[in-house]
């Protein structure tokens, strides 16, 4: 078993001070730069280090002993529109696409990136397609002109209008007209306010059009959503826990002031594939313990990667106290070991070995 801290992310849209409950190291608890997230894992971009010590987790464990990636992640504004590619998709891209002038570093690595998200405080987000009719109301109310020959019943619809929307240019005065052109459209209060986020935050954006085509999400406290390779999102704002297969593959479309691959993402993007249930994931979040008295117990077995993050008080796994911002990480092969949670914490498993293992291989 190792035990690690996890390595902190200051991206623009996090939340100052956000992730300071889970820092372990003095300095980073000082500031009040935007805290995005925190890594615990062996990617290369992030590798967590092994307390005690000045090694990271990678230098002692690779991919195949640690296959996935789990994040703090706290949202002040939105992230960016975006679609992680499949593992053929990444391949190609890391391998090949990368070394063209074009797209030069626009794949971090050379795998699928599939992701759920456990939300710890409120959480909204854009995730999956909404239904086509709701999006053309909201274009209706904008007096959009759509693409010449454009029919709602085409198998395609959705992809054509979409394409259209990427490549064209609309004015300023459309993207402030989103919020009300949602409000009229009849959708409810918080939808309206996801829009207003996005228009305040990203003003003459595209992205903001994008986002029409997006279901709208708002989940609680406790509550997940699972995204695989291919479904657009765009988290808006709060704090939860993110887990996903080793990968920082994103292709962005808007709403960044990163690089955008629009011609990539596209190519990512399934188009009639609905977000699928939480039960699909092919890894579990449970949270245990709520700073009460008698402590919870519960074993982690044998047979399976675990990581059990402590997210408050205290947490004993095995003979090993865990303060909030550490993690015990166990590979497959470690024997089951008891976990005593006098605060609270949240125990990440692989459940579904067979879709990981596509995520993570490149022998398809």
């Amino acid at each position: 078993m190792q035990v690690i801290n996890g390595a902190l992310k200051n991206y623009e849209w996090g939340i100052p001070g956000g992730l300071t409950p889970w820092l372990t190291h003095g300095a980073e608890k000082e500031s009040f730069e935007p805290q995005a997230e925190l890594w615990f894992g062996v990617h290369p971009s992030g590798p967590s280090h092994i307390v005690g010590s000045d090694t990271t987790l990678d230098q002692v464990l690779d991919r195949n002993d640690v296959p996935i990636l789990v994040k703090i992640l706290a949202a002040a504004k939105p992230l960016s529109v975006q679609v992680h590619p499949h593992s053929e998709y990444a391949l190609e891209g890391y391998t090949e696409l990368n070394k063209t002038k074009a797209f030069e570093g626009a794949f971090a690595d050379s795998y699928e990136k599939i992701e759920l998200l456990y939300a710890l405080t409120p959480f909204t987000a854009f995730c999956g397609w909404r239904p086509l009719e709701q999006a053309l109301q909201i274009f209706a109310a904008l007096s959009l002109e759509l693409p010449e020959g454009f029919s709602p019943s085409d198998g395609n619809a959705r992809r054509q209008l979409f394409e259209y929307f990427v490549s064209h240019k609309f004015a300023p005065d459309t993207l402030v007209a989103i919020p009300e052109a949602v409000r009229v459209s009849g959708f409810s209060p918080s939808e309206i306010a996801a829009y207003t986020t996005v228009a305040a935050e990203y003003p003459g954006d595209q992205g903001a059009l994008l986002a029409v085509f997006l279901q709208p999400i708002s989940l609680a406290p406790g509550e997940s959503i699972y995204i695989p390779a291919g479904i657009p999102h765009s988290y808006i704002a709060g704090t939860g826990i993110e887990v996903m297969t080793s990968s920082d593959n994103v292709l962005r479309l808007g709403l960044t002031p990163k690089p955008i691959y629009a011609e990539l993402a596209l190519r990512a993007l399934d188009f009639q594939t609905s977000l699928p249930p939480v039960t699909d994931a092919p890894f579990g979040v449970e949270v245990i313990g709520a700073l009460s008295q008698p402590p919870v117990q519960i074993d982690a077995p044998t047979g399976q990667f675990r990581l059990i993050l402590c997210l408050d008080g205290t947490v004993q796994v095995g003979d090993t106290t865990l303060v909030p911002g550490q993690a015990a990480v166990l590979t497959v092969g470690e024997p089951t070991v008891g976990i005593e949670a006098a605060g609270r914490c949240a125990i990440i498993r692989i459940k579904n070995m067979n879709t990981t293992s596509r995520a993570l291989s490149h022998e398809f």
